[in-house]
């Protein structure tokens, strides 16, 4: 039933998509990914058995959440919604929590849905960047989300399988190259070097002149992003950078350790200069923002949270990933995903982000080592 239940309505929600005009606002895929999630941790609510390992992990995540929701709501008065997008990865957490080794997706299941997916995102990127003149394709949301969504499928069939067919490196590489994602380009180069490495390793003279064509093509699309010139204060992560470093200036060390309070909006000065994205200001429709106008994930979180509660989600994402079976270097290559993500927008509180780790939990390995000879599983 789970297995029916998460992976085909997955591909119904990625064809409706898939047919959509590129104009129209695709943002509301990301509503029916919150739902089936939601839907999926009730249905996993009757066999629940959590991993000593990280019940303390857990207790203490939520104890946060549940002191920060009563000084914030109830005695500071804030927004609820603002509330729900500060704290949106540490109760995405907890919903993680449930599907630790649930293990209801078979192997061959996910290597269609893989192939599946790589497909329709090249096809759907392609009549968008070329039929539709769309310098920014997408499939379901802006895709600078989806895309982490796609290269941890792609990775999770690295780690199955212990080798990727530089076809499929290969399609993987236009739909990036196309998207006109920086953050999405920095990806693929650090993905494309970790399943590469060793054959990097052995033919250098061969993959050099191959790793100069990535580069220059990165180049490229920065300079398209920026102007025409490859100047990265032409781009707006520069200037939301430029405004969190105003808010902190004044800020003590133990502010950057444990973050602002909870939740503080930023100045008047910092939200009128950010003007431009005020559909992202607050919920109270007063003409204050919160840190989700950074865009940075990981200037939000140290905003939010400090350096102590971006570590603490860090490592209790490593934790989930490891105690579901994986190696720790897997676990850092995730986390090396999600955290250049992170450079540029919402990384671990993404829909995107939450929905492919997931399959990392239940995906059935216990029939991997059956089934594969594979490096990625070796001890």
């Amino acid at each position: 039933m789970y297995r029916l239940l998460a992976l085909k309505s997955i591909y119904v929600i990625a064809i409706i998509s898939f047919f959509s005009f590129p104009y129209y606002n695709k943002l509301r895929f990301n509503a029916f990914f919150e739902l089936l999630l939601i839907l999926l941790f009730f249905l996993n609510l009757r066999k629940v058995s959590f991993n000593k390992n990280i019940l303390f992990l857990l207790l203490l995540n939520t104890f946060y959440i549940l002191t920060s929701l009563f000084y914030a709501i109830f005695l500071k008065g804030d927004n609820i919604k603002d509330f729900l997008m500060v704290y949106k990865a540490f109760i995405y957490l907890i919903i993680m929590c449930f599907f630790i080794n649930k293990q209801f997706i078979q192997v061959k299941d996910f290597f269609k849905f893989f192939k599946f997916f790589l497909f329709i995102f090249l096809v759907k990127y392609l009549i968008d960047r070329f039929v539709f003149y769309d310098a920014r394709p997408t499939l379901f949301a802006e895709n600078n989300f989806e895309l982490m969504f796609l290269i941890l499928l792609f990775y999770l069939y690295y780690i199955v399988k212990g080798k990727v067919s530089f076809l499929y490196q290969g399609i993987l590489s236009i739909i990036f190259l196309i998207s006109g994602s920086i953050s999405g380009i920095l990806i693929l180069l650090f993905i494309l070097f970790i399943v590469n490495y060793e054959i990097i390793i052995k033919k250098i003279h061969f993959i050099l002149p191959i790793s100069i064509i990535l580069f220059l093509l990165m180049i490229s699309v920065i300079a398209e992003r920026t102007g025409g010139t490859v100047d990265f204060t032409q781009n707006t992560r520069y200037n939301f950078f430029m405004v969190f470093l105003d808010e902190t200036k004044d800020w003590s060390f133990l502010n950057f350790l444990v973050g602002s309070d909870r939740i503080s909006s930023l100045s008047d000065a910092g939200c009128k200069s950010l003007w431009y994205w005020q559909e992202l200001f607050s919920y109270k429709d007063d003409g204050t923002c919160y840190s989700v106008i950074f865009h940075s994930y990981l200037l939000r979180a140290i905003y939010d949270h400090g350096i102590i509660g971006l570590s603490f989600l860090v490592f209790f994402i490593y934790k989930i990933i490891v105690i579901s079976g994986y190696k720790p270097k897997q676990a850092w290559v995730v986390l090396g995903i999600v955290l250049i993500n992170g450079l540029s927008v919402s990384s671990f509180n993404s829909i995107y982000f939450i929905l492919g780790i997931a399959f990392f939990l239940i995906l059935d390995k216990d029939k991997l080592l059956a089934s594969y000879d594979t490096k990625a599983f070796a001890n």
